[in-house]
């Protein structure tokens, strides 16, 4: 029973960053102005569009607002998962031995994750809120996953995996995790067209007019930020930021191929990550020559979490070898 409920929290974790990507990208994270209600209500008020109710400045939009509190819904049922995991974890009801370290951490990280949902609403969508809300629903997602691993039957090795190759893994998790953060900052700060839809040039130049300086600008708490407030510049030079950190991660994994070549066991995760990653370069670009559509921004919020998945899967693989 723990090993099909964690795998059913991993469903629901996958199901739970994409609604929070498609809530983003649909320009709705403020769909419903409070928390954990929406108008004060557990749905969305059924009246007509443009409507403002009592103690609301916002005018209601039911889309904006149902999109809001389904992701919410999921992030919900996910939360009351992983707290029935840590009590099955206390009660002993892991097939193989799991220390209550990661469950009780996995736990309290989920209300903090939600602490920082009800945070998203209340600081008006501050990008370093979203930013951290969107990398939070990665990591549960890799808790859970790595809970999951620890319940397989241990792997036979093949061939001892040398330490210089694991510290290289290390280090591409590393620096995807950071091109994650490069993402969700590009999204949070509406930057991802800020070079027109142009690839690999940015507004007709190898190099145009950006503001690093205000790249990186965190902001005051209480300003509303819906739409961003950046001018383009800095705008232009987060997106910069963010192709830079695609090469630099791209070419850590194919460094990676080069070097485990010889790890005919890990074969089958090498070819997923590369697949991966080819998938999601293609829509990282198909993005901006298409004026960022829906379903390819959404679709590339997910591959970078199977991506980061598929890291972490064969990080859990190499350690449990003899070292």
């Amino acid at each position: 029973m723990f090993k099909r409920l964690l795998q059913i929290s991993i469903i629901l974790a996958l199901i739970v960053v994409i609604l929070g990507a498609y809530t983003r990208l649909g320009d709705a994270g403020l769909g419903c102005p409070d928390w954990p209600g929406c108008y004060g209500q557990i749905t969305v008020p059924d009246v007509a569009d443009g409507t403002k109710l009592e103690g609301y400045e916002r005018p209601v939009e039911a889309a904006k607002g149902w999109k809001e509190m389904v992701h919410r819904y999921a992030a919900s049922t996910l939360g009351l998962v992983i707290l029935v995991l840590f009590f099955l974890a206390l009660r002993g009801k892991p097939r193989y031995y799991q220390s209550m370290v990661l469950p009780s951490f996995t736990a309290l990280f989920v209300m903090l994750q939600g602490a920082f949902g009800m945070w998203t609403v209340t600081l008006l969508v501050h990008p370093g809120i979203v930013t951290t809300h969107l990398l939070g629903g990665f990591i549960t997602t890799v808790l859970l996953t790595w809970l999951l691993l620890n319940q397989g039957r241990p792997m036979i090795t093949y061939r001892h995996i040398l330490k210089r190759h694991k510290l290289l893994l290390f280090a591409t998790l590393m620096v995807l995790s950071l091109q994650i953060i490069l993402g969700g900052w590009t999204s949070t700060n509406y930057a991802a067209l800020s070079c027109g839809q142009q690839f690999p040039t940015c507004l007709g130049s190898w190099w145009p007019d950006m503001d690093f300086t205000r790249a990186l600008y965190w902001g005051p708490l209480g300003v509303d930020y819906e739409y961003g407030v950046l001018e383009n510049p800095a705008r232009a030079a987060i997106q910069m930021m963010h192709r830079i950190g695609a090469l630099v991660t791209t070419a850590l994994i194919v460094s990676l191929f080069y070097l485990f070549k010889g790890y005919t066991h890990l074969k089958s995760n090498l070819m997923l990550i590369g697949g991966l990653l080819i998938v999601q370069v293609t829509l990282g670009i198909l993005n901006v020559l298409l004026s960022l559509p829906m379903a390819v921004a959404v679709l590339h919020n997910a591959i970078a979490l199977l991506l980061l998945l598929s890291i972490v899967v064969l990080i859990h693989k190499v350690s449990r070898a003899p070292t």
